[in-house]
């Protein structure tokens, strides 16, 4: 009888502290202001010309392999990388300011 109890209790916390960790991740959501400027810059150079260059160098890249392989895939790693980089950064920024703005 005691057995199942400790069984129990150890399957309720192998349950229940992922929840209090996740709980605890989203309630430190606040606060950052101090990164605030580096965030801006990183963003504006990801949708502003180093974004486009890092999307045309993924898609040269993927042609070049997809090339050299005789595959379509490595294409469709690069066109998939140069869609990540371009439009990544802002739907990160709409997530993250949706998720903690409440």
């Amino acid at each position: 009888m005691e057995r199942k109890m400790v069984s129990k209790i150890a399957s309720f916390a192998t349950l229940a502290a992922p929840a209090l960790v996740v709980t605890g991740a989203a309630v430190a959501g606040g606060g950052g202001a101090e990164f605030d400027v580096a965030v801006a810059q990183m963003v504006d150079w990801l949708e502003g010309g180093l974004g486009q260059l890092l999307s045309l160098a993924a898609l040269a890249v993927g042609l070049g392999i997809g090339i050299v392989q005789q595959s379509i895939m490595a294409v469709v790693v690069g066109i998939g990388m140069a869609i990540a980089v371009f439009y990544g950064p802002g739907i990160l920024t709409g997530i993250i300011s949706g998720a903690v703005a409440f």
